[in-house]
């Protein structure tokens, strides 16, 4: 099978075409005939050092595609049965992979299949940071920082879902995305003083953050109340702030999770917004796409041929 390969740290340019074994599926994983592969942040980071493992690897944290054989029976999935998933972060951006039956979930009716790639990380990553570490529920007030990106535009939906009242940040020209999504308030967070119109309209501060990207880690210290949790999967410099909690952690793979959400995406209460698709041949296009920043939603490589013709990547 084809497959993209990091055979060494760089920039985009390192990301190559070759030629690998299908993955043979051991007990409990699934073979997968991949369609789209999601593309985030941990995919530069990985490609520009961060990975700790052998080389080659094949980037790639999430997916969506079909069951391949028999390999999803003891799962009750059939050949061609359509999942979507978060096998680890490696080994997505490829025609098969193999993934841990409990690590994967049938594609939602509402959701399509090649827009289904980028949603796993990223919405398995906001609905644990809100529910499981801040303990969103309804009547509460969060602060989403970055609410316009991959991460961002999952939490915002997903709080309004819980019943939270919602303020987030964003650019100006993603403003109405986000007010779509579900915010009360968007705040421009290219402004300085950003922090201090979020204490305004916050009663004095957050008293819960979930702080979506790097560069607003210093300004959600500073829209927090003494004795606010900030939650954030992004592992940066963080200020040291008296009185506020950080609470860093890693968005887990979860089948079962993914499951709970289907009725939103079913019912239209939760969407992936794509931004841009790829051919996965362009990987190094798709990798500089998200190294700008900025990104309004997800970006999705695209791996089967058929529907890289049908999106005209």
């Amino acid at each position: 099978m084809q497959a993209i390969m990091v055979s060494q740290f760089g920039g985009p340019e390192v990301l190559q075409v070759g030629e690998v074994p299908v993955p043979q599926p051991g007990p409990d994983e699934v073979l997968v005939r991949v369609l789209a592969a999601g593309v985030g942040p941990w995919d530069v980071s990985l490609r520009s050092g961060g990975w700790t493992g052998s080389l080659p690897y094949i980037p790639g944290g999430d997916f969506a595609g079909f069951v391949e054989g028999d390999t999803g029976a003891s799962a009750g999935l059939y050949d061609g049965a359509p999942v979507y998933g978060y096998p680890g972060l490696t080994g997505c951006y490829a025609q098969y992979l193999t993934c841990p039956a409990e690590q994967l979930a049938p594609v939602p009716a509402g959701l399509p299949i090649a827009d289904a790639a980028g949603v796993p990380i990223d919405a398995l990553t906001a609905d644990q940071g809100l529910t499981d570490v801040l303990g969103v529920g309804a009547g509460n007030q969060v602060l989403i920082t970055a609410g316009a990106g991959g991460l961002g535009h999952f939490a915002v939906q997903i709080a309004r879902i819980l019943g939270a009242r919602i303020v987030a940040t964003a650019s100006p020209q993603n403003h109405e995305f986000v007010r779509h999504g579900g915010a009360a308030v968007v705040i421009d967070h290219t402004q300085p003083d950003w922090p201090d119109q979020v204490r305004d309209v916050m009663d004095g501060g957050a008293e819960r953050v979930l702080a979506c990207a790097a560069p607003t880690l210093e300004g959600a210290a500073r829209a927090a109340r003494d004795g606010a949790t900030i939650a954030t999967p992004v592992h940066a410099e963080r200020p040291d702030t008296p009185g506020v909690t950080w609470r860093v952690y890693n968005g887990e793979p979860s089948g079962s999770r993914l499951i709970r959400m289907a009725p939103w995406f079913d019912d239209g209460l939760l969407s992936v917004e794509v931004e841009a698709r790829y051919f996965y041949e362009n990987a190094a296009e798709a990798h500089r796409r998200v190294e700008e920043g900025h990104t309004r939603g997800k970006v999705v490589l695209i791996v089967d041929n058929d529907l890289a013709r049908e999106w005209e990547v």
